[in-house]
């Protein structure tokens, strides 16, 4: 893969000519794809609808893509239900990732290393984590952000871009999804001016609300329920628990109603971090990062397993399975 590639990290005046490259390359071009992570959530699917509608009002032809289904809690974005597992990279003008830590984190790349080719495929990568590896032609990464929807917001602000109810929505989803309901320490001055602007656009912040923490069905519920009595606190006071590929199959749950368990396991106060390992039932362990501790970067933890993320909210994927070990003293 070619070096050559333009950055922009934590650096406004950077940030502002890798916006105008950007534009650029978007105006040069008609056909688009977006890319969301693999195991998608409401920041990368909230992004790439909204950056999807933004570039369709210039009358690009758009398509979006993810190799995993959009969540339940997204369905309700509009075009949600439109997304390609599969596509040919030769087929679009530019391709361009959203929300994506890492190459890996797109899933296509093992079956599509065009993708990385700098020289045959023109891929641009928006992202906020500071674990990203820079994998694009061209690479807008803004750590210090809480969401790509919001640097999307940035972007669209720069441009002068109309921000429609819809777009505004999908945008504040994202945000409100990637700060926990704005309870996690990435929530800034300028995370709520931006909620407030949304909103002020039309932004339906109830339904987000709703979709995202006040909608679980009864196995989901059970799923919660079996991994918090599993609970532990080990020698190195650390939160951990687990979820077996049997567990969802006898609750009839999916891997999606995992989602937002680790925060559940972090509210154990005096730990350092949790820990929530889940099998599935394609031979992969998921492993999601959680703390409250400063002094803790977990995206290193997460990096040590080919994953990444946030300081405090990280994650990994590696092959294997899950079988319970026990001991036994005399006292």
């Amino acid at each position: 893969m070619s070096t050559a590639a333009t950055t922009a990290t934590n650096d406004g005046a950077k940030n502002l000519a890798v916006f105008d490259e950007i534009k650029t390359a978007i105006l040069h071009v008609q056909k688009i794809l977006i890319i969301s992570h693999k195991s998608p959530d409401a920041d990368t699917i909230g992004a790439n609808l909204a950056l999807r509608e933004a570039l369709e009002n210039l009358g690009k032809t758009v398509e979006s893509a993810c190799i995993n289904p959009v969540p339940q809690n997204c369905l309700f974005l509009k075009k949600s239900d439109t997304f390609l597992s599969d596509f040919e990279p030769s087929s679009y003008d530019l391709i361009i990732t959203v929300d994506c830590g890492g190459y890996k984190l797109t899933g296509f790349t093992d079956k599509k290393p065009v993708l990385l080719d700098r020289h045959a495929t023109n891929l641009i990568n928006i992202d906020h984590h500071p674990s990203n590896d820079h994998f694009g032609r061209v690479n807008l990464v803004m750590s210090e952000t809480p969401s790509t929807c919001f640097i999307l917001f940035l972007m669209f602000t720069y441009y002068g871009w109309d921000i429609s109810p819809e777009m505004a929505t999908a945008m504040l989803h994202g945000i409100y999804y990637d700060t926990g309901s704005f309870m996690h320490s990435n929530t800034t001055a300028a995370t709520l001016r931006v909620a407030a602007r949304l909103k002020a656009l039309g932004a339906d912040l109830e339904k987000c609300t709703k979709e995202q923490f006040h909608t679980s069905p009864i196995n989901k519920l059970r799923l919660y329920g079996r991994a918090l009595s599993r609970a532990s606190i080990n020698s190195k006071n650390a939160v951990i628990s687990i979820l077996t590929k049997e567990d969802f199959y006898e609750l009839g749950a999916s891997q999606e109603d995992a989602s937002g368990l680790i925060n559940y396991l972090n509210h154990v106060p005096q730990t350092k971090f949790s820990l929530l390992l889940t099998e599935d039932p394609s031979g992969l362990i998921k492993g999601s990062l959680r703390t409250q501790d400063e002094q803790i970067d977990l995206s290193e933890i997460a990096q040590l397993f080919g994953g990444g993320g946030h300081k405090k909210a990280a994650g990994f994927s590696i092959k294997g399975s899950l079988s319970p070990k026990t001991t036994w003293q005399i006292n």
